[in-house]
């Protein structure tokens, strides 16, 4: 019987793996000797190996400090491999670092300046954080009684630029260095929270990733859910940017899927006007069977007995297992976008996956759509998938799907109506539904560029399209004799006011972002850029005036929070730092506080009743609010005068509170959380 391999300190491999392998196992009496000193002093082990020339040579490496004997015999540096990073440094690399860290902490001691409160601060701060890691806001609540905490705010609070513990207030930190910190120290806790037992927070965010990765298809809901989804999604969605036009829409997807009908039990967007039911009469009185009572009779059939046992995972599979007729399948996929994207308005109050449950069940019938030989149909149909994915982090993203958008807008000159024949001949239906779909390409583009500070598709001046009508979709009907929708108005309440606002908020933010934050000029009309700001600020004023602010107006219920939401995000990027306005005026430093207060205010809001449904853009506004407080009361003295310490408290930590809400929704929440809530802890 052969003799075992014997084993270094439980951690070395037998040497069948090879001699390289034993030689970076086996520690040799001479090296453990030279290293034993500073292991023993620091209380770390240390992982030794061979060094590169001699794993070159094939020769074994005696792993002698400074260097190996070989390599001290020929006279050249001796070099290894940094286990965590893969780097070649020099064997003698950590000595030489140690005995560095040595000579400073000396010389820190030669000066009398302590060393070590710093890092006390530190752990006392991370315990407590650990204590009090399921309420974030409780934990700064705690920490306001305290005579004494280790709360940046506080320290913020009696010196603008210099933190307690600094060198006699001699030193200073910028509000950028603190970000940048913090975002280092953020990346550092990540390798912690690979280890699922590491953290119970990480560990139920790991079951929230894994059980996503499983979604299954959702099931075709009956038909009074289904009501209930296209009503969410004509008011709350629809409103903003109206891919589907509301009459056709029930003519070709919800009438062929569900069957009759009934304009007068509910309203899409028609609170306050009626339902063009002539659009729809003849399909409504169709004998066809709808295809959700042959779904149903299929799925039942298939069920069978199993009915009273069967999970829902078995469910979803006999269902995704019933393949539609082609006749159906575009009707499915509009049906199944509107239901992901009606559900995502209120996310909040829904199952994590239901959505991208609808999601998947929509992208069955994708190729049945884009490959569509009506091109207005396929774009509506990746506008929808381009909606959801701004709503809520999917795959593809968003600059995926909205850049085969804009191509197909381009391809189809939807941009450029004045200056093209290819509208001459179409009939006034057609041209307004050319009309609405590229500026719902356009406020989608701007929104998108105007958050994450990416190039606009379009450029504005090669746009000369008009803007589509205000009429309400059932006075827009095919065979109208009618040559131009958008020369005609009347009284009747109708809910493309919220769209055409839209529209200006995002020509105006569109213009805020070329000016400001890329190397376009400053328009030869304005005198400088206080003025072209001036200008600016005069049209958000106006813009705000001029928006519908009751339900009538409005022709539905749709939420005015995100009016606000658009202006104080787009005051602040007027007064924020940019690369054209890099030193605040203290009016810049009032707006950006002041903006930031009403922007976090906003969300709390919209949590408290759960109607956030921009999940990943809600996260970058909300931080970069966040943040943006944060710098004001770090830099202006005004600003915290004006603000209690119990103020800013309530402001970070309803901003904490927000953003853990939406941590199960969208990964970047959970980032942004370890960050900011290390900014309000320096």
């Amino acid at each position: 019987m052969p003799p075992k391999k014997r084993k270094l300190s439980g951690i070395g491999k037998d040497s069948a793996q090879g001699e390289d392998s034993h030689a970076e196992q086996t520690l040799s009496a001479s090296a453990i000797t030279s290293a034993g000193e500073s292991a023993s002093i620091l209380g770390v082990s240390r992982s030794i190996s061979a060094c590169q020339r001699c794993r070159q040579k094939k020769v074994k490496c005696d792993q002698r400090f400074p260097k190996c004997s070989k390599c001290d015999k020929y006279g050249v540096e001796c070099i290894g491999l940094d286990p965590m990073t893969g780097r070649e440094v020099p064997r003698s690399y950590i000595v030489h670092l140690e005995n560095r860290v040595n000579l400073l902490e000396q010389t820190l001691k030669n000066h009398k300046i302590g060393i070590d409160t710093p890092d006390q601060k530190q752990e006392n701060a991370i315990t407590n954080e650990n204590d009090n890691n399921e309420n974030i806001a409780s934990h700064q609540s705690s920490q306001a009684g305290k005579t004494k905490t280790s709360s940046p705010l506080q320290e913020i609070g009696s010196s603008p630029t210099t933190l307690e513990g600094s060198l006699d207030g001699v030193s200073t930190i910028t509000f950028s260095r603190l970000m940048s910190t913090a975002v280092k120290v953020q990346r550092k806790s990540m390798a912690t929270f690979q280890n699922p037992i590491a953290s119970r927070k990480h560990a139920n965010n790991t079951a929230t990733t894994i059980a996503s990765s499983d979604v299954l298809p959702a099931i075709l809901p009956p038909k009074t859910t289904a009501l209930q989804f296209i009503s969410i999604f004509f008011a709350q969605a629809n409103s903003q940017m109206p891919i589907m036009h509301r009459e056709e829409f029930i003519k070709r997807y919800f009438i062929p899927i569900y069957g009759h009908f009934d304009h007068t039990e509910i309203s899409l967007a028609s609170d306050y006007s009626t339902i063009n039911s002539s659009f729809f009469q003849v399909e409504n009185q169709s004998n066809d069977i709808p295809w959700f009572d042959r779904y149903k009779e299929k799925f039942q059939s298939i069920l069978g007995s199993k009915a009273s046992n069967a999970s829902n995972d078995e469910v979803k599979k006999i269902s995704n297992s019933i393949v539609a007729p082609k006749k159906y399948r575009r009707g499915l996929y509009f049906l199944n976008m509107v239901f992901a994207i009606s559900s995502s308005v209120n996310l909040l109050q829904y199952p994590i996956s239901i959505s991208d449950s609808f999601r998947l069940a929509a992208s069955k019938y994708f190729d049945d759509v884009y490959g569509s030989l009506d091109q207005l149909e396929s774009l509506q149909g990746i506008l929808l998938y381009s909606l959801y994915s701004t709503m809520r982090p999917a795959n593809p993203g968003v600059w995926h799907t909205l850049g085969s958008a804009l191509r197909m807008c381009v391809d189809l000159d939807l941009h450029n109506e004045r200056n093209t024949t290819t509208a001459n001949n179409i009939d006034s239906f057609t041209r307004d539904k050319r009309r609405r779909l590229f500026w719902c390409t356009y406020c989608s583009d701007r929104q998108i560029c105007f958050y994450l500070d990416r190039p606009v598709g379009i450029p504005d001046e090669s746009i000369n399209t008009p803007f589509p009508s205000s009429l309400d979709d059932a006075l827009i009907q095919p065979g109208d004799p009618i040559k131009d929708y958008s020369q005609i108005t009347n009284d009747l309440p109708s809910y493309k006011s919220v769209f055409l606002s839209m529209i200006h908020m995002r020509e105006i933010q569109s213009e805020v972002q070329r000016v400001l934050y890329t190397n376009f000029e400053i328009p030869r009309r304005y005198t400088s850029l206080d003025a072209w700001k001036s200008t600016m600020l005069t049209r958000l004023k106006t813009w705000l005036e001029n928006t519908p602010t009751t339900p009538r107006q409005m022709n539905c219920d749709f939420n005015l929070a995100f009016f606000m939401l658009n202006y104080y995000h787009t005051l602040l990027m007027i007064h924020g730092l940019s690369p054209k306005n890099y030193k605040l005026s203290n009016e810049d430093y009032n707006q950006v506080s002041t903006s930031s207060r009403k922007l976090i205010s906003i969300y709390a809001s919209l949590c408290s009743t759960k109607s956030i449904n921009y999940t990943w853009a809600a996260v970058h506004n909300l931080f970069m609010a966040g943040t943006s407080f944060l710098y004001a009361i770090y830099n202006s003295e005004e600003i915290r005068k004006q603000n209690s310490l119990a103020e800013v408290k309530r402001v970070t930590s309803d901003c904490l509170n927000i953003l853990n809400s939406l941590s199960d929704n969208c990964e970047a929440a959970s980032n942004c959380v370890e960050i900011y809530h290390a900014l309000t802890m320096v």
